[in-house]
């Protein structure tokens, strides 16, 4: 599988990022640990393997010169898109400019590539969360396809081509009738869908369909072991955020919405490691997956809530819990929520992001391979209780204006 990278120039946008750093870091020690002690493989870490590019993917051509332009035309064989923002207060404005238009215009530019072999885009599995208001079942079930919008029954290529549709309306009036008819927790999902059919319809009609990778993450969290156990960026791993949030948080209770009928136990959250997330886009991408590829914990990773919000409150200092108030008539958008589980409205609910593609890949690789992946299903669930202890600190040091009541 690690021969697949043997000679590949690799464009990574976001390279500095969470997520960005971590795919540099997994790459570059594979490659030089196969071959070399460890104490050789540490200072080659910092030879001109590595071509640092000062651009911006709200610019025309990513900002740079077209002499860039023109070289990385002629050399890159894979291009991954970890570029964007994860903020959830984003108006759909916002998200259109800081992630709709970037990634279209990043595909665009890739078609005209020479050389490339992959283009990945780094979605996230919470794209297609409308679907939860279309069930009245506790779990909402989302497989690894593209699911279209406007009304139920239409083909995969009708969803596709309502892209460039809703994508003008945005354009003209701030918002598109799909996104108004459905009802998304945040405009960031939307947006995430949106691009995910902009970028697949630019590679379809230019016959590269089997060339894209769209990798959808859960929440992604600290590292389980690259770049090292906890690794992570501030506010860049949102459960963490929550969980040191709600440890410092005054308040005497908290609505959550659910129609869990056991919310406790039915109500989960779906954390994967970002090393996993790596590793499996690593495979993904060697083994010539194409489509939509879900990077989760799946039914077998997922937390409840109650082990969430248990291992919270272990480490409160404040004297009491929080009362947690189910409720199945508040609407996520509700203003009773409490300011924090306004950002994160999916605290109640359940969602199964099925693993079909990483369950037939992992039987596809070899025992050498499994032994160097974090790949296997069964990642350590427990592991970011430890990153929430880590940055209580930072919160109880925070000014009250920054901590959410």
């Amino acid at each position: 599988m690690w021969d697949y990278y043997t000679d590949k120039s690799i464009l990574i946008t976001g390279a500095s990022g969470f997520l960005g750093t971590a795919i540099t870091h997994r790459k570059l020690i594979k490659k030089w640990q196969r071959n070399l002690p460890e104490w050789d493989s540490h200072w080659l870490l910092n030879l001109e393997s590595i071509t640092v590019i000062d651009g911006d993917i709200m610019k025309t051509d990513l900002g740079i010169s077209q002499e860039t332009v023109a070289g990385l035309q002629k050399e890159v064989d894979i291009i991954i898109h970890a570029a964007s923002t994860i903020n959830l207060t984003y108006s759909l404005e916002r998200v259109f400019d800081h992630i709709v238009q970037p990634s279209e215009s990043l595909a665009q530019m890739a078609l005209g590539f020479t050389s490339l072999d992959r283009f990945v885009y780094v979605s996230t599995a919470f794209a297609n969360t409308h679907l939860y208001k279309l069930s009245s079942k506790p779990q909402t079930e989302i497989n690894e396809e593209i699911y279209p919008l406007l009304g139920e029954g239409k083909l995969l290529d009708d969803s596709l081509l309502s892209a460039q549709d809703a994508r003008d309306q945005i354009m003209k009036t701030g918002s598109s009738t799909e996104f108004e008819v459905h009802d998304f927790p945040w405009p960031y999902a939307y947006g995430k869908h949106l691009a995910e059919r902009l970028i697949l319809n630019l590679f379809i009609e230019k016959g590269w369909a089997s060339k894209v990778l769209i990798l959808r993450p859960s929440v992604v969290g600290p590292a389980e072991r690259y770049p090292y156990p906890g690794y992570s960026v501030p506010l860049s791993t949102p459960s963490t955020a929550l969980a040191t949030a709600m440890i410092a948080s005054p308040v005497f209770s908290v609505v959550v919405p659910t129609r869990c009928s056991k919310p406790e136990m039915e109500a989960t959250i779906d954390e994967v490691p970002v090393d996993v997330v790596v590793d499996r886009m690593l495979a993904h991408v060697a083994l010539d997956t194409t489509g939509c590829v879900h990077a989760v914990g799946g039914e077998r990773g997922r937390l409840s809530f109650m082990d969430f919000w248990g291992a919270a409150m272990k480490l409160r200092r404040l004297p009491w819990e929080p009362r947690i108030i189910w409720s199945s008539t508040v609407d996520w958008h509700s203003p009773d929520l409490h300011p924090v589980l306004r950002l994160y409205v999916i605290l109640g609910t359940a969602f199964l992001f099925t693993e079909e593609k990483t369950n037939k890949l992992w039987q596809m690789l070899s025992p050498d391979e499994r032994d160097c992946l974090q790949s296997e299903l069964s990642f350590q669930r427990g592991y970011w209780f430890i990153c929430v202890a880590e940055q209580r600190e930072f919160w109880y040091t925070m000014s009250s204006s920054i901590i959410l009541f």
